[in-house]
């Protein structure tokens, strides 16, 4: 016997797989390709995702379910206004009015708001912050299209007086509402001498709002009066921030109104769970030390993602924020 024949046989080559089996992933299930898209933003598909093959941007292009719930919160900051806009153009024709739910930072306007007014009637959502070249004029023309509105958050926008009382009106189906506005340290000095305080947004609440359930109204300049009557017109109310509404004295009348609320949050409560807490200027009674305004720049830092970021004061917090132009472009896929 030779020795050869005592050698153990070589070792299987591993196994190659063929080329039919190689995964196409164009030939995904539509249901699955969904479910990944869902978990996608509206700059994901539109600029990732939905480009990858035809059946990718058939699906990304014709399911209106995709572009039911819009959050464009952030990428303001992160593309071009014109950029951005045409993307949020894009998803609201893509819902085909189906669209529910729609929030955006800094670049809305209303031109884009009026686009998204005529096409969204069924919208039951609406977020916008520092979004300052949205109008009075402007959100009225829009809140009128939406009879639907269930939920309104209107944060740091330039929008004031009357603005209440209209949405109240066109949305009757209202259960939250935030309007926040940032206290400044010119208020906490002044407003007990210069008669700055303003029931007008509270009462434009209480008279057009008696389904709500939950009010945010951070930083407003309503006095007692205004909350007391909110709490008189709003039976339903099971949630009020009123944080920074130093204007409000909380004396035991309004202790005993305010008895029934489930989640009260009062002027002088933290605001460390607040999303928006780093853009806020506070009053000099509460934050008025070098190392707290320092710590609000740090914040800052964290929001911008700017390591070179660095505010003193309203003038720096503006400059950051995209007067946000009109423009018509289509995004172009």
């Amino acid at each position: 016997m030779s020795s050869s024949s005592l050698l153990p046989p070589p070792p299987a080559s591993p196994m190659v797989p063929a080329e039919d089996e190689a995964r196409d992933w164009a030939e995904m299930p539509s249901d699955a390709l969904a479910a990944v898209f869902a978990k996608l933003d509206v700059a994901e598909i539109l600029l990732g995702a939905g480009l990858v093959c035809r059946a990718w941007r058939r699906l990304a292009a014709s399911d209106p379910t995709l572009w039911r719930r819009v959050d464009m919160t952030y990428q303001g900051d992160q593309l071009q206004t014109e950029e951005v806009e045409a993307m949020a153009r894009a998803a609201v024709d893509r819902s085909a009015g189906t669209m529910e739910a729609f929030g955006a930072e800094t670049f809305v306007n209303d031109e884009l708001l009026r686009y998204i007014s005529q096409r969204a009637p069924s919208l039951k959502s609406l977020h916008l912050c520092l979004c300052h070249s949205v109008t009075n004029e402007g959100f009225a023309e829009a809140i009128n299209c939406f009879p639907l509105l269930e939920e309104l958050d209107v944060t740091f926008c330039s929008l004031n007086g009357s603005m209440c009382e209209t949405t109240g009106r066109a949305c009757p189906q209202l259960k939250c509402f935030r309007l926040n506005e940032r206290w400044s340290v010119l208020q906490s000095e002044f407003a007990p001498y210069e008669g700055m305080d303003d029931d007008t947004e509270a009462l434009g609440i209480a008279s057009t709002m008696p389904g709500l359930q939950e009010l945010q109204l951070i930083g407003n300049q309503l006095t007692n009066d205004g909350l007391m009557a909110i709490l008189d017109r709003c039976p339903r109310l099971e949630s009020l921030d009123i944080r920074q509404c130093y204007n409000i004295q909380m004396d035991d009348a309004l202790k005993s109104k305010c008895a029934r609320i489930r989640d009260l949050k009062l002027p002088h409560d933290s605001i460390s769970d607040f999303r928006y807490r780093a853009y806020i200027v506070s009053s000099i009674s509460n934050l008025g030390s070098d190392f707290e305004l320092d710590m609000y720049d740090d914040l800052l830092d964290v929001v911008t993602e700017d390591d070179d970021a660095d505010f003193d004061d309203m003038n720096d917090f503006d400059d950051t924020v995209s007067d946000g132009g009109m423009y018509d472009d289509d995004f172009d896929i």
